[in-house]
């Protein structure tokens, strides 16, 4: 106990330590560079998966130093406190896009009804520059409203108004993620793209300067930046021929350019508390960088922290006086309202508040970015999955990720799949089965018949992997009533959670699935079978340790669910393995090769409440446009299958590098949705999937019905 007090106090010391350390939050990590600037002990790096938790960290207070693209600044500056600053801006050689809109000299002025009709030549949406959906539509919704229909998803309802109220137009490239919807709209609104060089409405190569080459050859208005403009107005009589059109509606010359949106500069951004220090640090560190600075030559730093803050040689620190990173952005830009679009909003349930904290970024970076729908974050009441399933089934909200634990449950609930996670191969859930070492009752799979099984829980993947087994090879009876089948086939075991009625698993033995699971505390209660950490032998740790202890007579548990030095143990050699073909491991311990798992799945899955098509369709859409813009672009604002706030896992695991649907050909994906199909359908097997088995009434009206058509 003592050591233990010593320890606790050694890690207090080491956060007060941390806590007050100037630190360079960066998620582009050099180590040499790092090494150089902690020599003179002014300054450390921080290494971060995120920007996101940078700005976290400053709106926390501490000191920290970090450099912000313009997209990361506008989504923080809508979120945090006054307490994050800007002290200094980058002023590089290529002067952020500016964004313009030009019309024919004799248009008369005005940004709604009177552009009705007009031929418009949009860019599209494929940039090299990071140009937001938010920002190339912002003369759209200022134009167009939206008819409200209940049959069709809001994207298509989008470009229906789009087409309905512009002329013969141009918006070229991909307008969805998904690209067979991306077809459909454009075969179903052709006016769209009439103007375009190409009859497949392809990207333009120079999209904010082709899109001038379509106002003069048809076009009325158009879309682009203020560099590529003032080269237009230089070309023969364009000067005479073309006015800008201002966000007021009002009219000015070439002579006068009107911007509707002005990008920002990146930005040097740390705590208020801490901005004389780091603006110090800048003018000692880096003298030939910042402006205003006398300098007669570089420090020996300068190099080392040009590299961690992304500087070019040319580049220039413009230091400010400190300025709420929400004033900085708001006298420059004008922040997006979230839009209510025909009452559709997507509500994302979330069980933690930190996790609800990640949601609102989310939804904010939804947002900035143009996404549809909009999406509001819901915390579950009971703050855990269950609950969140109950929401979402009840239509107090629509989606979340769950583990692949709930696969079974959502399903019992009614929820629907929309999207499975690309796990990670370190991270796939390896599903086996284990006896102790000295097991001798057991020679085939119908030996577990009768004997105590220790799970991690009750209606998970461990569960729902053992009865899917044991019904392929007969062992048990081919029912789809889980709960009835598995609780006679087991003797008194610890199954976590077969004591919660809101499972929704009819038939369940709670008395004999929880008669073995005891609390941490022995000195509590005699029995405990809640599916949490109070429970000595929740999770697949814990139904090791009921083996172990002899609460039970054989485990299932998923490996990759245990940490890495628990699998490594010499206590390991106790157990030994039963490989999916119903043989027992020659060598103790719990190292296996890919053939003895009896199922290897992916994490979890993306459900949802499928209320109707459109619903699904919008769901879809979401969550294909969220993967691009925040997992896929290697240029985004927001990183949503990253930790945040230095927290792993929350809406999506952190192995996730993205998101796939229906039609994946990814075996682990496929091995989960042939576990979920196979608990409803009570037929034979056929190549390990379970076929339905139709009434003998049901095949005669069906010959019936064949016959008479001959």
């Amino acid at each position: 106990m003592h050591s233990f007090w010593l320890l606790f106090g050694f890690l207090l010391v080491l956060q007060q330590v941390y806590a007050q350390s100037n630190t360079l939050c960066t998620d582009n990590f050099n180590n040499d560079a790092c090494q150089q600037i902690a020599r003179d002990q002014e300054m450390t790096c921080q290494l971060v998966p995120t920007k996101t938790d940078c700005i976290l960290d400053a709106d926390l207070s501490l000191p920290t130093l970090s450099v912000l693209t313009a997209e990361e600044a506008f989504l923080a500056s809508g979120i945090v406190s006054e307490n994050v600053v800007v002290i200094g801006e980058i002023l590089e050689g290529n002067v952020p896009y500016r964004t313009v809109v030009i019309v024919k000299s004799d248009y008369l002025g005005g940004v709604g009804d009177q552009l009705k009709g007009l031929k418009y030549c949009h860019p599209g949406y494929d940039h090299d520059k990071r140009i937001t959906r938010f920002v190339l539509e912002e003369l759209d919704w200022k134009a167009v409203s939206l008819n409200c229909e209940d049959d069709k998803t809001l994207t298509e309802l989008k470009y229906k108004a789009f087409s309905e109220f512009y002329g013969d137009s141009c918006r070229p490239g991909t307008w969805t993620e998904d690209y067979e919807f991306d077809a459909f709209l454009k075969n179903k609104y052709p006016s769209l793209c009439k103007l375009c060089s190409s009859e497949t409405c392809s990207s333009y190569t120079v999209p904010l300067n082709d899109s001038l080459t379509c106002l003069t050859n048809g076009g009325d208005v158009a879309l682009s930046d203020l560099s590529y403009a003032n080269a237009f107005f230089e070309i023969g009589s364009n000067s005479q021929n073309y006015r800008y059109l201002c966000p007021n509606g009002t009219l000015t010359t070439s002579l006068n350019p009107c911007v509707w949106t002005s990008q920002l500069n990146r930005v040097l951004i740390t705590s208020r508390q801490s901005a004389s220090t780091m603006e110090s640090y800048l003018k000692s560190k880096m003298p030939s960088y910042v402006v205003s600075v006398d300098s007669t030559g570089s420090t020996s730093l300068e190099r080392h922290l040009a590299h961690l803050l992304q500087l070019s040689n040319t580049d220039k620190i413009n230091l400010l006086l400190p300025t709420s990173l929400n004033s900085y952005v708001s006298a420059q830009r004008t922040f997006p309202i979230s839009p209510s679009i025909c009452n559709r909003i997507l509500k994302w349930s979330v069980t933690t508040e930190l996790e609800n904290r990640k949601c609102q970024w989310l939804q904010q970076a939804s947002i900035t970015h143009g996404l549809l729908p909009p999406i509001s974050c819901v915390q579950s009441e009971d703050n855990d999955t269950l609950s969140s399933l109950d929401n979402i089934a009840q239509k107090g909200a629509d989606v979340t990720f769950i583990d692949a634990n709930y696969g079974y449950i959502a399903r019992r609930k009614q929820l629907s799949n929309a999207a499975y996670p690309e796990t990670d191969v370190t991270k796939l859930s390896k599903i086996v089965i284990v006896v102790r070492n000295e097991t001798d009752w057991y020679k085939e799979l119908k030996d577990f018949s009768g004997k105590g099984i220790c799970l991690p829980s009750y209606g998970g993947k461990e569960w729902l992997a053992f009865i899917d087994l044991l019904r392929k090879n007969n062992v048990i009876q081919n029912s789809i009533d889980y709960g009835a089948i598995f609780s006679s086939f087991v003797g008194e075991s610890c199954t976590p959670g077969a004591n919660y009625k809101d499972l929704d698993i009819a038939n369940t033995n709670s008395q004999k699935l929880c008669s073995n699971c005891v609390p941490i505390d022995i000195t509590e209660t005699a029995r405990y079978c809640n599916a949490e950490p109070n429970n000595k032998y929740y999770n697949s740790r814990g139904a090791l340790k009921c083996l172990e202890n002899g609460a039970g007579d054989y485990a299932v548990i998923s490996l990759n669910d245990l940490p890495e030095y628990y699998i490594k143990r010499p206590e390991n050699q106790l157990f030994r393995i039963i490989s999916k073909n119903g043989s027992l491991s020659n060598t103790p311990g719990l190292t296996i090769d890919e053939n003895a798992p009896i199922a290897i799945i992916i994490s979890g899955e993306v459900v949802f409440n499928n209320v109707t098509p459109s619903t699904y369709n919008d769901t879809i859409l979401y969550l294909k446009h969220m993967e691009v813009e925040f997992g896929e672009n290697l240029d985004k604002a927001f990183k949503v299958f990253e930790s945040f706030n230095h927290t792993k896992n929350l809406l999506f695991p952190d192995s996730t590098p993205g998101l796939t649907f229906e039609g994946s050909s990814n075996q682990y994906i496929g091995t989960y949705k042939t576990l979920l199909s196979n608990s409803e359908i009570s037929g034979p097997v056929v190549n390990g999937v379970f076929q339905p088995s139709y009434p003998a009434i049901f095949i005669v009206l069906v010959i019936t019905f064949f016959a008479q058509l001959i």
